[in-house]
């Protein structure tokens, strides 16, 4: 709440007015673990959860306005919706992102804001910000034969959490492949969406990123998830390891 207080106050020394509305925002983002970046869909759907009636239209707007305040990045990553994160400059970072499944992996290097700051101090600029994101692809999607043999809605099975996949000055880039074994569950197409058998015993387990999945629906009566088509993609990538009817990607 101090951390509230100072920010409050220093951008009320700057002209700009900390409303409820951004710091209920503020709030949503301040609860993140590392690593995790909110499009504006995202921070509607948890806004939504809180009881909060934010119209999707006043999220995007206070996003854009929060950046340039300098509270929120900005994040350029391979995916089309733009992302956002806190910007904090003790976790000041860099992104690694598969153009292909669109993991995201967080890294830190000095080097890259020292190199920066001494082009921008030489001809007398001020600095707003500095990202040095690494468009890569996948080794699977390298080993199926990328780009030729890989159809547009192919997903990786790897799954890369930025959370636990942070990567310091001078370490080596490994994707992280040991995933633990889950309980086989299967992904049908079910007429214009998708549903997925979960076990019981992993529905708290999907629950929170499930609900990040815009059109997401809970069965209250078998609770299986249900999804629209256009989020297949999306889908398949969070539950990893299940069973996938090969005519979701036919459509």
């Amino acid at each position: 709440m101090d951390n509230f207080k100072a920010l409050k106050a220093k951008l009320n020394a700057q002209g700009y007015r900390f409303t409820p509305q951004r710091q209920l925002i503020f709030e949503i983002f301040q609860t993140l673990t590392t690593g995790s970046h909110l499009s504006a869909e995202s921070v509607h759907l948890l806004l939504f959860e809180r009881g909060e009636g934010m119209s999707l239209s006043t999220v995007y707007r206070n996003l854009r306005i929060m950046t340039m305040m300098g509270i929120l990045r900005e994040v350029e990553l391979a995916q089309a919706p733009k992302y956002y994160e806190l910007n904090a400059i003790s976790t000041h970072h860099h992104h690694i992102v598969c153009i292909q499944c669109h993991k995201i992996i967080e890294f830190e290097n000095n080097s890259i804001i020292k190199q920066g700051l001494k082009q921008v101090e030489k001809f007398a600029l001020q600095l707003i910000d500095c990202q040095f994101t690494l468009h890569t692809i996948c080794p699977e999607a390298l080993q199926i034969g990328w780009p030729t043999t890989t159809p547009s809605n192919w997903v990786c099975s790897r799954f890369m959490r930025a959370g636990k996949a942070k990567i310091l000055d001078h370490q080596q880039l490994e994707f992280n492949s040991d995933i633990k074994e889950k309980p086989v569950g299967r992904i049908e197409l079910e007429g214009e969406r998708i549903v997925v058998y979960t076990p019981k015993d992993e529905i708290e387990t999907y629950q929170h990123q499930a609900k990040l999945i815009t059109g997401w629906r809970l069965s209250r009566e078998n609770k299986y998830w249900y999804f629209p088509l256009e989020k297949a993609s999306e889908v398949v990538n969070l539950f990893q390891g299940y069973e996938i009817d090969p005519k979701i990607f036919n459509n």
